[in-house]
Order: C-alpha cells, then sequence, then structure tokens
C-alpha cells in the first residue's frame, strides 16, 4: 500500500507537470502578427530549378518569450528537406550567436526576415509554407478571446513555367508593411503595394486566414462583422488591392489575409497569401493628411515625371510634426529609378513637402500601373514616437512612345508606308523593344490619341502586318501594301511593340503596344467606276427593287490614250453580304463608244427578294473592243440588310452591310400612322433601341445609312436605305431575381438535437423593389443543392404568390446546404438566381466529468450533454496509469464505468481523450483540437 501511495503520487506529479508544460506556452504565446512568403529564381532559370525564398513576418516585439531566431519552412515537393527546413533570421542586430534579431518597428512590431535556397527535382507547380503554433493573442475576429492559441499559417504557391516558351518567373515583392493603424469612426485604407518585376498582371482578393495548409482558422469573422454599425463596410480593390474599411466600430486588434495572383499572358501562375494586421483605436487625434496633384497618370517613356507631396497635420493639432515616406515599383527598376527629396525620414513641422521625381525609360513600359503609396504619420503618441497615419495612393502608367514621321506614297498597285528610324526606343535594354506593327483604315479617323490608351482597338484600323517588322528602306523603315484597290483612301498608323523575351530571344510574353503613330493618308489613282450607291427602294418578297449607282473613272487616271474605247460597263450581282466571285451574274451593260459618253451611271434592279436577303453589287470595266476580259472590277457593295429582335416593350434593331465606302452614321427611321417615316435618333454604330412601345403592337422600320468615300470629287454623304423590317414587342425578359437570407437554428439558442427544429428559413424581398417594371410577378421557386455551390441545384419549393416571401426547408442530412430562389412572371419568364447562400451545420458536442454508475437508475452512464450534428467519436479512456480501459465510436458514449473486458472500474479519476467527427457541408470532418479531460468515477 505505501508502494502504491509513491507510485501513485509520481504519477500525479508527471502529469500536473506535463499539464503545466504545455499550457505555459500558451500562456505566453503572443507573437506572430502578419507575414508573407515570396519568391525568386536563381541562376538560369534554363537549367536551374533553384528558388530563393524569403520569409518575412511581424511578430509582437514584446513576446520575446517566443521569439523565433530560425523558422520552418516547407516546400512542397518530395525532396528530403519536403518535411521541413530550418530557416535563420537574417535582419536586424546580430546577436552572439550570428543570428539576427529582427527590426524593431512602431506599435511593439518587430521585423523578421528569414532566407532559404531549395532546389527542386523537376519543373511544376509547388506549395511553399510555414507554419508556428502562435498568433498574438487578443485578436478581436480570430477565435476571439484564444487567438494566441490558433497557429499562424502563411503560403505562396509558385510556378515553374517552360522558359523556352514563357521565360522565367518570380512572385511579386510587397512593399507596405502589412500593420496598419485607423481609428473608430474613420475610414480605414491599405495597400500591399505589390511590384511585379516580370510585368506580369496581379488580382486581389480577402480570404480567411490559415492555421495550416488548406485549414481555415476556426471562428472568423471579418473585421466588419464585430460590432457591426452604419456604413461599416469592408472591401477591396481587385485590380489595385487597396483595402478599405469604411467605418471601424471597435477598438482592438483585428486581422485579414488577402490573395496576389500572379497572371501571364491571361494565365495564372503564382499566389501570395498575406497575412494582414489591422490595430483600431480610439482617437481623439486626426491623422494627418497628404496632397497630391493626381491618383492616376500616365507618361510617355522618356519623359520625367515629377510633382511635389505634401503631408500636413490637421488644421487644429498645431503641436504636431509629420514624417513623410513612400515605397512603390517606380523606386525598385533596375534603370533609372524614381527618388522622393529631400531624404528626409524624421518628423518635420507642417506642412512637410516632398518632391517625387522619376526620368523614364523604354525599359519601364508596361500595361500595368506601377504604384507609389505615401505615408505621413504624426507624433501624437510621444512614447512610442508615432501617431495615426495615413496613405495615398498613386497609380503611374508607362506608356510606349508612337512612332515618328510616318509618310505613305502610292505606286502601281501597291502603296510605300515609311516612318522615322531610328525609333526613340531602338536600343532598349535586354531587347525590351520588339518591332512594329502597320494599321489600316479606308479614310481617316483623326482622333486625338489618349496617353492612357495605347494601341488601336475600336478604332476601325485592321492590322496588315501578321508578325512585328523591322524592315527598312533608304535609311527609314519601310512597309509595302500590296492590298490595295483604285479609288480608295487609305490611312495607316504605327504601332511599336514591346515585350519581355525567354532565355535566347526565342519567344515573347507579356506583349504590349505603344501609342499609335500620327495618320497617313493617300488615295490611289482612279482608273476604275466607283459603286455610290446600293440603295433598298421597296421592299418585297418577290418584287423588291435597288438602285445602284456608279461613277465613271477620272479620265487622267485612264489614260485614255493607253486605254482607248469603245468602254462597257457590266453590272453583276449576287445574294447576300460576303458572297463567293463565282455567285455574281450579269444583270445589266452599259456601252459608249467614247469616254465622254460613259457617264456617271444609275440602274433599278427589279424583282428581287429585298425583305429577305441583301444584294451585293460589282461593276465589271471593259475598254477597247474586249468583251470578256475587263480592265477592273470595283470593290463589293450591298445593301443595308435590318433585323429586329422583339424584347418585353421594346424592339432590339441591327444592321450590316459591306461597302468600299464608309458609313459614318445612321438615321433610324419609324413608320407612322399615315405611312410615312419618321426619324428617331441618329447613331454611330450598327444597332439600336426602341423603347417604351406596346406590346403586341406592330411597328416597321429603315435604316439611312450616310457614308462618304472621303475623296473631295465624290459627292457626300451617300445616301442608302435599309429594306423596311417590322417587328412585335413581347414580355420575354424574365423579373429580377431576389435577394436572399436564410436563418437556421444555429442563429439562436435552442435544443439543436431535436429534429423538429433543425429547420431553414429562405427569406427574401419582392423584386419589384429594385425591378419596378416588373409588374407581373407571379411567384417564386426555391432550390437547394446539399453544399456544392457550382453543383447543381433541385427545385425544393415552389410559390405562386408573388406576396409569399418565406419558405421553410428541411434538408434530409441536417441543416447544412446552399440555398437559391428565382423570380417568376405570369408568362412563365424565369429570373436568373439570387445570390447564394450557404449554410452549415453548428456541431455541439460537451462532456460532463462525472457520473455514478452505481445501477440506482441515476446517471449511471457517462454521456454527453444534448448534441447535434456529430457523426462518429474516437472516445478513449485512461486509468491514472495511463493504461486503456475503454473506447468507442458511438457519439452517445454511453459508458457505463467498467473496462475492456467488461469488469466494473473502481471509483477515482479517469483522463479521457476524445476526437470528434463533425457532419459539415462539405462532408465529415474531423475537429482540429480532439477535447481532453478528466472523469470523476463515483460509487
Amino acid at each position: 500500500m505505501k508502494v502504491f501511495t509513491k507510485v501513485f503520487s509520481i504519477k500525479i506529479y508527471f502529469i500536473s507537470l506535463l499539464f503545466s508544460l504545455i499550457a505555459l506556452p500558451m500562456a505566453m504565446a503572443t507573437h506572430n502578427r502578419a507575414g508573407e512568403i515570396t519568391i525568386e529564381q536563381v541562376g538560369n532559370c534554363v537549367t536551374s530549378l533553384t528558388i530563393k525564398a524569403t520569409i518575412v513576418t511581424y511578430t509582437k516585439a514584446s513576446s520575446f518569450m517566443v521569439d523565433r531566431d530560425s523558422l520552418t519552412i516547407f516546400w512542397g515537393d518530395e525532396s528530403p528537406g519536403a518535411r521541413g527546413q530550418q530557416v535563420l533570421r537574417i535582419n536586424g542586430p546580430m546577436g552572439a550567436n550570428g543570428i539576427g534579431k529582427g527590426e524593431l518597428l512602431e506599435n511593439d512590431t518587430r521585423k523578421n526576415i528569414y532566407v532559404a535556397f531549395h532546389t527542386f527535382p523537376s519543373r511544376g507547380t509547388y506549395v511553399i509554407s510555414m507554419n508556428d503554433p502562435n498568433r498574438n493573442g487578443g485578436i478581436l475576429n480570430l477565435n476571439f478571446p484564444n487567438s494566441e492559441q490558433i497557429k499562424f499559417h502563411i503560403q505562396t504557391t509558385y510556378t515553374f513555367p517552360n522558359p523556352q516558351v514563357d521565360g522565367c518567373n518570380n512572385t511579386p515583392i510587397l512593399l507596405q508593411p502589412p500593420i496598419d493603424i485607423g481609428c473608430v469612426g474613420k475610414p480605414f485604407i491599405h495597400n500591399p503595394n505589390a511590384y511585379d518585376a516580370d510585368g506580369d498582371s496581379l488580382a486581389y482578393k480577402l480570404i480567411v486566414p490559415f492555421s495550416d495548409r488548406g485549414i481555415q482558422v476556426p471562428n472568423y469573422l471579418f473585421p466588419n462583422m464585430i460590432s457591426p454599425g452604419p456604413k461599416n463596410n469592408l472591401s477591396i480593390n481587385e485590380k489595385t488591392g487597396e483595402i478599405v474599411w469604411d467605418s471601424p466600430q471597435r477598438a482592438g486588434e483585428y486581422n485579414l489575409a488577402m490573395i496576389i495572383i500572379e497572371y501571364r499572358d491571361g494565365n495564372p501562375l503564382d499566389t501570395i497569401v498575406r497575412d494582414i494586421q489591422i490595430l483600431i483605436q480610439n482617437c481623439d487625434n486626426q491623422p494627418p493628411k497628404i496632397e497630391v496633384p493626381y491618383e492616376e497618370i500616365c507618361v510617355v517613356a522618356g519623359d520625367v515625371l515629377e510633382f511635389k507631396v505634401t503631408a500636413t497635420a490637421p488644421i487644429e493639432e498645431t503641436r504636431q510634426r509629420v514624417k513623410l515616406g513612400a515605397l512603390g515599383g517606380p523606386f525598385e527598376v533596375k534603370l533609372s529609378p524614381a527618388t522622393f527629396t529631400p531624404n528626409i525620414n524624421t518628423y518635420q513641422n507642417d506642412p512637410f513637402v516632398r518632391t517625387f521625381r522619376w526620368e523614364t525609360r523604354c525599359e519601364h513600359i508596361s500595361d500595368q500601373f506601377y504604384t507609389v503609396v505615401f505615408r505621413a504619420v504624426d507624433d501624437f503618441y510621444p512614447r512610442d514616437s508615432t501617431g495615426l497615419s495615413v496613405l495615398k495612393t498613386v497609380r503611374i502608367r508607362v506608356v510606349g512612345p508612337p512612332p515618328e514621321g510616318v509618310r505613305a506614297a502610292p505606286g502601281n498597285g501597291f502603296i510605300d508606308v515609311t516612318w522615322n528610324k531610328p525609333y526613340v526606343c531602338d536600343k532598349a535594354a535586354e531587347n525590351y523593344f520588339q518591332a512594329f506593327t502597320v494599321w489600316r483604315r479606308v479614310g481617316s479617323n483623326a482622333f486625338e490619341p489618349d496617353t492612357c490608351q495605347p494601341g488601336l482597338t475600336g478604332r476601325g484600323y485592321v492590322k496588315l502586318t501578321e508578325f512585328s517588322i523591322r524592315d527598312s528602306l533608304n535609311g527609314r523603315y519601310h512597309y509595302r501594301d500590296n492590298d490595295v484597290e483604285p479609288g480608295k483612301t487609305y490611312c495607316y498608323r504605327i504601332l511599336a511593340e514591346f515585350a519581355k523575351t525567354t532565355p535566347g530571344g526565342r519567344y515573347a510574353y507579356n506583349l504590349l503596344e505603344s501609342l499609335p503613330s500620327k495618320e497617313a493618308c493617300v488615295q490611289l489613282n482612279r482608273n476604275l467606276p466607283l459603286i455610290i450607291k446600293a440603295d433598298v427602294i421597296t421592299t418585297g418578297a418577290t418584287n423588291g427593287s435597288v438602285q445602284v449607282c456608279w461613277t465613271k473613272p477620272k479620265a487622267n487616271d485612264l489614260d485614255t490614250l493607253v486605254n482607248p474605247g469603245p468602254y462597257s460597263y457590266e453590272l453583276i450581282r449576287a445574294e447576300g453580304l460576303d458572297p463567293a466571285d463565282a455567285d455574281f451574274i450579269p444583270i445589266a451593260r452599259f456601252n459608249s463608244s467614247t469616254f465622254k459618253g460613259a457617264n456617271d451611271t444609275c440602274f433599278l434592279d427589279q424583282n428581287l427578294r429585298t425583305a429577305a436577303t441583301p444584294y451585293s453589287y460589282r461593276v465589271r470595266f471593259y475598254v477597247g473592243r474586249s468583251t470578256t476580259m475587263p480592265l477592273g472590277v470595283t470593290p463589293m457593295a450591298s445593301t443595308v440588310f435590318l433585323r429586329i429582335a422583339s424584347s418585353d416593350k421594346l424592339l432590339n434593331l441591327s444592321w450590316e452591310e459591306s461597302t468600299p465606302w464608309d458609313n459614318y452614321a445612321y438615321v433610324i427611321l419609324r413608320k407612322n400612322a399615315s405611312g410615312g417615316f419618321d426619324s428617331l435618333a441618329t447613331v454611330a454604330g450598327n444597332s439600336y433601341t426602341d423603347r417604351n412601345l406596346v406590346n403586341g403592337n406592330e411597328y416597321c422600320y429603315k435604316i439611312r445609312a450616310l457614308g462618304t468615300y472621303g475623296i473631295a470629287d465624290l459627292p457626300s454623304p451617300l445616301l442608302n436605305h435599309s429594306q423596311e423590317a417590322c417587328g412585335r414587342p413581347q414580355d420575354n425578359v424574365p423579373p429580377c431575381p431576389p435577394t436572399i437570407k436564410v436563418a437556421t437554428i444555429c442563429d439562436k439558442p435552442t435544443d439543436c438535437s431535436n429534429p423538429d427544429l433543425q429547420v431553414n428559413t429562405i427569406t427574401w424581398n419582392r423584386p419589384t423593389e429594385t425591378c419596378p417594371d416588373a409588374t407581373d410577378l407571379a411567384g417564386y421557386r426555391v432550390y437547394f443543392n446539399n453544399g456544392d455551390t457550382v453543383g447543381t441545384y433541385t427545385l425544393v419549393g415552389t410559390i405562386s404568390s408573388p406576396n409569399t416571401l418565406l419558405f421553410e426547408h428541411r434538408p434530409e442530412l441536417g441543416i447544412a446546404g446552399c440555398y437559391a430562389v428565382t423570380s417568376v412572371d405570369q408568362l412563365g419568364n424565369e429570373s436568373g438566381r439570387s445570390n447564394i447562400i450557404c449554410v452549415d451545420n453548428c456541431p455541439r458536442y460537451m462532456l460532463p466529468n462525472t457520473f455514478t454508475p452505481n445501477s440506482d437508475n441515476q446517471n449511471d452512464l457517462f454521456t454527453p450533454f444534448p448534441f447535434c450534428f456529430i457523426a462518429a467519436v474516437d472516445f478513449q479512456v485512461f486509468n491514472r496509469w495511463g493504461q486503456l480501459v475503454f473506447k468507442t465510436a458511438d457519439p452517445n458514449l454511453n459508458w457505463d464505468g467498467t473496462n475492456l473486458q467488461g469488469d466494473a472500474l473502481p471509483a477515482g479519476v479517469y483522463y479521457y481523450k476524445c476526437k470528434v467527427f463533425e457532419q459539415r457541408v462539405n462532408g465529415v470532418v474531423a475537429v482540429e483540437k480532439p477535447l481532453e479531460g478528466y472523469i470523476q468515477l463515483v460509487k
């Protein structure tokens, strides 16, 4: 008995010591605030698979007991180091052991930098991660009040591209520290200030922070969900990364996480997870102000961008001083980085003015904006030598300069286009300048270029060069256009192209265009007739008619001595807008023995199906005695063909044509009650919507096209009409979808174990609130799936009244699933889905700490408190010597106090561990932290 007592005492002491050791780090685990991992390729990326990984963490400086002079990085491959490699801290003052101590920042924050190198076995995509057991305590929106018990996890997904085709790859770097201060009730703004040296495009999204790879932190709420209040919105600009929290309602520390996705030529490469901490304070202090001349600007490479940045404290805060700094991509470029002078980084009396200056170069050209974040901070808190800060973001785009000196000279069946050589970016480093592309349109478009809109998209120009060119002739860059037709006015512009190149320069990626050159126009000799009219006169199924007119050639261009008479015009016709040459048939011929008699001519083409199809025309021109070999054929000219599509109280008109002249405007004509046509509008495009019509009534239309060749001696405008087309508006437009909410048993303190209460209540607004025109609303349809938001939805409810705005649904398994509601009108038109709301089970499982298995029918079994949504458990009980005495997978447990052999156990204290498996929306999920504790068995 004496021996037993001694052993028992030792065991109890050991267990107590063990639990105290376990609890000690947790009590002091107030550590990680924020951080991220960035990746850089090392060596020749064609042959090397080595990367440099930089882990940056921001920790609570006062938590020296859990300070990390090294971390473990996981490489995500099958190499020997994949299970974890120790990485030493490299920044800050060096300790006696030669390891950095980190950099002390404001607000009780330490910045820590860890660098490691790793060689991967093959190309692919890898998830590089770091995990630390300690976040800092007191984070309001993350497992509060026990945020220090949640692991800190950051990761970066990195891809090795094919370097021969896609080039090398480095992740962006994040220049703005992820620790920021804000005030209750005042807008908070943060920008990660990402810079990608490869010129890849970036996208930003908010996510739930991670506690491990693929595991989100538990009990997380986005910061604006803590103490909701007026205008308490949180948003992120997915293009710029700017986070705006309109009105924080409660002082404290909050954590956010975001992903920065890197795209190359539209394909995703890398994804960085960044953890961010926001410190919200009750502030009597007002933040400083920053004044900049603009927030977004485009500059032409080679220009100098210079502007003043002014930081001030509010007028009423006369004793405060300000500090002004700047971070951003223009300071990171290798060639000609920006400056911010004077280089003073201490607090100064306000107003404090510094000058941003950047001498841009051709190597800086990018289709992505460079971000510069200016930060002003006051000295309101003298103890910390810091105060409130404010950010001001300026976005700068550097565009390629336009080629200069463009000329166009006509030749015999061709046009030579030349421009200045050298081009200002000819000698850009790393072959960044590629070559030129040549663009052409018929007729002029003398637009004024917008510095922020490189290229020629939407200007009516067609690219003539399949590949970019650098050909030259007589000391000038040169292109010969052989695809030209007599009589047309051709206008040319040149673009320069820039791109990163793969090693060896064989392939280019991230291709972008310069500003367009000025326009150069020229007209070829007019030795053929020109069609100037293809006008629908009457519309009919078989009795329609079209008037076709053309002009005679110019005598000087034809040279009648070389091409003597007689002269003959042959008009040919085909159905459709783009018929083949073989489809054209002759319909009329006009002859003259002299050129003087070969006048401008018109012909009325009759007995046509103008109601059903457009018609295209060409004119063959014969000279001399030949009747089979024309001197030439005019370009094709078609009639304008109108189509009408019906919708609710409106008709959508669209038309098309194919003409050698430029139709620059269209007049919409609608038939009136007396049979004439009224003008409704004049538009530049090929479509128009006539609204506010009466469903069921017939409306008839014509289009009058106004065109020009842009040639001085030809008539302008050229007037041509479409056929007459009619339509009846009809209601085929579904109503707007409603906006839904879902209330569950988890939203209120209810006995969730009662199956009768496990009902989801879906409510929604009446869509007429957002779509007042939806007066024929008839009802709603409720759809459900079991948790896959992109999967198949099943109709679970049909509501036949527009005034019923509630539906109750009991899923087969728990309450988990996703809901959407549609609206239906009286004609059966169904809207798209509403917002999708997914609800999850709210598992509850708690265990008592005592029971009395003495067969008195009172507390004889050890069972959990009423629970719900638990699929299974792994419950184990141990005696004081650590021996397993009972186990079960049944969530009800029903332990009767006997051991595995069925023998009754003595009264005493037993230790249990219980791994819980919850029924969740995405299946059965194990709870990350098992339950454990002591059971008092009483007899």
